[in-house]
């Protein structure tokens, strides 16, 4: 009898921590819908989260090139956080990923080497190089800015191709990501 006590308590238990961990839980992933200037966080394949959100200063097409202004179109992941940052919270995902390389190879924009460097960090899913013709440091932020400034930059597209939310949804949305979450955005 002892023993199926301890065996209930135990799965009692393990259903608590999971239901736990759910709550206050890891997404699965993020969606960014550029066209509609939302930020989704899905967890079991339902809209968790959502968030407004600005992007580069040119919103349409994917980014090409260091400089362009514009917001990557892809599937990446968050690689690093940070907190040490003028936008409040940074979560760096890795772009220019392998498929943006291979376009950008393909097209004769970026020479065979840094492919191969592009592909490294993708395989060990690490930092991309952030040196090249196609730019990097891209990456979902907070405004870094308070009150009615905060507001009133959400109403335009000002990035130079991160994407951002107010400092309040990037707290939260900081909180429930972790290293590694997969971030897909579409125009």
């Amino acid at each position: 009898m002892r023993a199926r006590q301890w065996i209930g308590a135990i799965f009692v238990l393990g259903l608590f921590l999971a239901a736990s961990a759910a709550v206050a839980g890891e997404p699965s992933y993020i969606v960014v819908w550029k066209s509609q200037r939302q930020l989704w966080v899905l967890r079991n394949g339902s809209v968790v989260r959502r968030y407004p959100v600005s992007l580069g200063r040119v919103p349409i097409g994917p980014k090409r090139e260091r400089g362009d202004l514009r917001t990557p179109v892809g599937r990446y992941f968050v690689y690093e956080k940070r907190t040490k940052t003028k936008f409040h919270r940074f979560l760096a995902i890795n772009y220019p990923e392998l498929s943006d390389a291979e376009v950008a190879l393909q097209q004769g924009r970026i020479s065979a080497d840094t492919w191969a460097d592009v592909w490294f960090a993708s395989k060990r899913r690490v930092k991309p190089p952030w040196d090249t013709p196609l730019g990097g440091f891209v990456g979902i932020h907070g405004t870094g800015a308070v009150g009615r400034k905060a507001r009133m930059r959400l109403l335009h597209d000002w990035t130079e191709g991160c994407i951002a939310l107010t400092d309040r949804h990037i707290e939260e949305l900081y909180e429930l990501t972790p290293v590694g979450t997969a971030v897909d955005i579409y125009e």
